[in-house]
């Protein structure tokens, strides 16, 4: 998650916007407040069968990535992942 993120603030540092390690840092702190018995809106949706987010968040990760000029390997392989198991959501309800 947290590789994922740096490539969101270098994606920020060439387009201008101010984000930095720091905001991950913070982000971290927030999440050690949440309820790990908790789950993700993603999650929740691939449990569900339904389509996630996945082409909003890492999928314009991706997009920027390639406008800019910044690898984005990790949220890749996150975008890839997450639609296989779409995918096989979609096989296993329509079978």
């Amino acid at each position: 998650m947290e590789s994922a993120m740096q490539e969101v603030v270098m994606l920020s540092e060439r387009a201008g916007v101010n984000l930095s390690g720091e905001d991950i840092e913070r982000f971290n702190k927030i999440l050690m407040d949440i309820n790990p018995q908790g789950k993700t809106s993603m999650l929740q949706d691939v449990e569900a069968g339904r389509k996630t987010e996945v082409e909003m968040f890492a999928g314009k990760v991706i997009e920027l990535g390639r406008e800019l000029g910044v690898p984005t390997p990790v949220n890749q392989k996150l975008f890839d992942s997450i639609r296989k198991i779409e995918a096989q959501n979609d096989s296993a309800g329509a079978a």
